[in-house]
């Protein structure tokens, strides 16, 4: 009998429970993809530039968790107000609350496990098309990545279970406390949060205040200082501040704009604002969660694109030479002498006996070698080369010079010296050559420098982690790159989609309240599509606040990477522009659903 009272409950709101279904699905679908990503050690394992990527999967995990467990809150919560006047109705006929409680936990169960199991379908389908799309828009080799993980099946299953089960307990809990007449007028119920203007003022105050320690916190921690004291006071200070921003602030904002003459003359304005109004109260702590969810997704997506962008800028800045040869081949200098690039080549002689290293001063002193570091370039003077003990300078210069495959134990470097041409002939060992390389443009040759840095290993007889260039160095960094570019995107992506569903879902549960609103603007005579316009503005507006203040936080947030990226903000408007595309399809399908959802069943049919 209580089966059978929970499936015709589900029955009659079919078209409630559709919603409710789908976004439990998606919440499935994107907590599977994670795990799977997180625990696919194979292909974590499968290259060294992805070594990094374990750890921040895990934390990345634990977070997602949390957003999850708050999104189901809402999932419950809407659960409860679509059946709490069906289940006052059953006990005030006679019903034991018990059994009804019983009842309420039948559907919420039923609900989630249904939802788990399509959620985890859909999760494996999911993973395997943005891992695909993923690994061919980045060019990311990534042979050992697998869809199915049953690592991630079983950790989904039991966590999603026990929050399933938890909610429900806690659906009873509220059910059994909750009055019969609070039930039957459970609906018609609405909170709104008032106040006071000195309460007003302060918190206004406050919310600035928390928002300004947050950013100087994250700015400290880019350039090196407060480093994880300086994280954690963000994470505290900048969501409260948040909150407060909509609880005060944007509150604030929309009185303003709906005393101007203007706003009262057109239309809805005036109610649409009123009912952006009337719901802030509400609404607050969730658009907080929200903005900080938009801004992580955000900020996930800029930083994984960051560091691909980047890789050009940091090999600049630290290497001035294109290209440094040792002893080179007839083949690599013919390479570099028929090629079509504008090139110099300047060779240093140099001896080694021992411990020491002896450079030619007269090589050194005729074209004067550079080193880059940090952007700069340094040159050392030639005067130093007559001083018996060489000048830091030299000694970076020379040292950088020498071949790495030689020397590859910085704790044990050869010491270096420079010698007269008398001097370095009285050595008995042979002369060594140096060739470095420099053309106008670094990134135009790419294919000459992979040729010669096979060259270059076969000619001194070496492996691939002996030696080092500046293009293997740009190709290590490069792959690294994107593979936190690849995480990067699935962060992004199952942040943007939490947060888009809590928000619509959010908006979608207070659907029945507001049903009757719009029935009665409807009833006085307002045609239908000045309402579907007001509700596109009101929809509009609680999606554009979050996104504008979760920009602000990416904007600010950034500064936190100063530390790892030369150019944190380049192209900043390619992830803002595909996160805006992906915003913008919620927003429409949101739109649509809370027409239907309000206007339904009208009388003007």
């Amino acid at each position: 009998m209580l089966l059978k009272l929970s499936l015709s409950g589900i029955q009659k709101r079919a078209r409630d429970y559709i919603v409710l279904f789908s976004g439990l699905v998606l919440t499935v679908a994107i907590f599977y993809m994670f795990e799977a990503v997180a625990t696919n050690k194979s292909f974590i394992h499968s290259s060294s530039s992805l070594s990094v990527l374990p750890t921040i999967f895990q934390l990345g995990s634990v977070l997602l968790g949390m957003i999850t467990i708050f999104y189901l809150m809402y999932a419950n919560s809407f659960l409860l107000t679509m059946r709490q006047r069906e289940f006052g109705m059953y006990i005030m006929l006679g019903a034991k609350k018990s059994k009804v409680i019983q009842i309420m936990f039948g559907e919420t169960f039923s609900v989630g496990l249904l939802s788990l199991l399509t959620g985890i379908g859909f999760g494996i389908g999911l993973t395997g098309l943005v891992s695909h799309l993923l690994i061919q828009i980045l060019d990311f080799k990534a042979p050992h990545f697998q869809i199915w993980s049953g690592q991630a099946f079983s950790f989904t299953v039991i966590f999603f279970i026990i929050l399933f089960i938890l909610g429900a307990i806690f659906n009873g809990l509220i059910l059994g406390k909750t009055k019969v007449i609070d039930l039957l007028k459970g609906e018609k119920r609405v909170k709104r949060v008032r106040i006071k203007a000195p309460q007003r003022f302060t918190l206004f105050i406050l919310s600035i205040g928390l928002l300004a320690i947050g950013y100087y916190a994250l700015y400290q921690v880019g350039n090196g200082k407060m480093q994880l004291n300086g994280i954690i006071t963000g994470l505290i200070t900048i969501p409260a501040g948040t909150y407060f921003v909509y609880l005060v602030v944007v509150t604030q904002i929309i009185n303003w704009i709906k005393a101007r003459p203007q706003t009262i003359s057109k239309q809805l304005k005036t109610f649409t604002l009123s009912q952006i109004d009337f719901r802030m109260g509400q609404y607050a702590r969730m658009l907080a969660v929200v903005t900080i969810l938009l801004a992580m997704a955000l900020g996930s997506l800029t930083v994984g694109l960051g560091f691909k962008s980047n890789v050009a800028i940091v090999n600049d800045r630290n290497y001035y030479y294109d290209a440094v040869l040792h002893n080179a081949s007839k083949e690599e200098q013919n390479l570099i002498k028929n090629s079509d690039m504008q090139s110099e080549m300047t060779n240093y002689q140099y001896k080694v006996m021992g411990e020491k290293v002896y450079y030619l001063d007269d090589d050194l002193a005729l074209h004067v070698p550079k080193i880059r570091m940090d952007g700069k370039n340094f040159v050392p003077e030639k005067t130093d080369l007559k001083v018996k003990k060489l000048s830091n300078t030299w000694q970076m210069v020379l040292n950088d010079l020498y071949p790495y495959f030689m020397n590859p134990d910085l704790s044990k470097l050869k010491s270096v010296e420079t010698l007269t041409k008398n001097e370095f002939n009285t050595i008995k060992e042979p002369v060594q050559v140096t060739t470095v390389v420099k053309t106008n443009d670094f990134h135009q040759y790419s294919k000459i420098w992979d040729k010669l840095d096979q060259l270059e290993i076969k000619h001194n007889n070496l492996n691939g982690e002996q030696y080092l260039s500046r293009y293997k160095g740009e190709q290590e960094i490069g792959e690294m790159a994107k593979g936190l570019e690849f995480m990067g995107f699935f962060l992004g992506s199952a942040f943007l989609a939490m947060m888009a569903s809590a928000l619509m879902f959010k908006i979608l549960s207070g659907a029945q309240d507001d049903r009757r609103r719009y029935q009665m603007l409807l009833k006085i005579g307002t045609q239908k599509k000045v309402i579907k316009k007001s509700i596109a503005q009101e929809l509009g507006w609680l999606f554009a606040i979050p996104a504008g203040v979760g920009l602000i936080h990416v904007l600010f947030g950034l500064q936190m990477f100063k530390m790892m990226m030369t150019r944190p903000y380049h192209q900043i408007w390619i992830p803002i522009v595909i996160m805006g595309l992906f915003y913008m399809i919620y927003y429409l399908i949101t739109v649509v659903m809370y027409q239907k959802l309000v206007l339904k069943g009208d009388l003007t049919k």
